[in-house]
């Protein structure tokens, strides 16, 4: 007898064990896995998070480049006033007092310039700064990344701020043309490489959405076939325990005749 009860406690409890997963996954909304299927999903859920990081590492990047645009148009603006200013000194019609001021503004134009290219920061990421350019991680491998080619516009201020419109207005008006042609190309560049960019953060936020798509429909349990189950379970649990309380009544009666 001891046997038999042993036996359908522990049915039962597997029963209920089952029965508490199946309520799980039901709750939850996502299934057991065996070892295979964990796998795979842990797999394809490394490479969501990576392609996500690699989608907000461009998206930072595109914004260093917006920046970088703006300071460029900016820069831009202030050598075409630096360009006015030249062409006046070079009419030959001003006195010497008249092109110091020409002079001294021109200067400061120039160093306005610096101070822009300075300026142009995001999150200490400057591409009007220095020559190294900003390097992108946009894959998986360490391998996978994009450089943003950058713009010395320090060399470019200190090259300006060095140019006398008092006593060279002709040659500096030549030099503005070359800074402004330098800076045209920059933003032609910096253009090419958010168009460049833009393409790999739209692969990678589709690859993230198709790996997830994936992992959420190996992980998405069949709610038809557990609820089935699950009255299956329930079924078999109000079995046991009435065969667990047929069990207590016979062994109730055995001892009442010892009695």
């Amino acid at each position: 007898m001891l046997s038999v009860t042993s036996t359908v406690v522990s049915g039962l409890n597997n029963v209920q064990s089952q029965i508490n997963s199946v309520q799980t996954q039901l709750t939850t909304g996502k299934k057991t896995l065996d070892p295979a299927q964990q796998g795979v999903v842990t797999r394809l859920s490394s490479q969501v998070v990576g392609y996500t990081a690699v989608d907000n590492n461009i998206k930072q990047a595109q914004s260093v480049i917006n920046v970088a645009q703006t300071g460029l148009s900016s820069i831009a603006s202030t050598i075409t006033q630096m360009q006015d200013l030249a062409n006046k000194a070079k009419s030959g019609t001003l006195n010497s007092v008249d092109l110091a001021s020409l002079q001294a503004t021109f200067s400061s134009l120039a160093t306005q310039v610096g101070k822009i290219g300075a300026n142009a920061s995001v999150n200490g990421a400057n591409l009007l700064q220095g020559t190294s350019g900003l390097t992108v991680q946009t894959g998986l491998a360490a391998g996978d990344t994009t450089v943003v080619a950058s713009t010395d516009i320090a060399a470019l201020a200190t090259t300006l701020g060095a140019l006398d419109i008092s006593t060279g207005a002709a040659a500096a008006v030549t030099a503005l043309d070359t800074a402004l042609s330098s800076i045209s190309a920059a933003q032609s560049t910096l253009s090419a490489s958010s168009v460049g960019l833009t393409s790999q953060a739209t692969q990678a936020e589709s690859l993230v959405s198709n790996l997830q798509a994936t992992v959420d429909s190996i992980q998405k349990p069949d709610a038809a076939a557990l609820q089935a189950q699950l009255t299956q379970l329930n079924n078999q649990q109000a079995i046991d325990f009435y065969l667990i309380n047929q069990i207590n009544t016979e062994s109730q009666a055995m001892l009442s005749i010892f009695r």
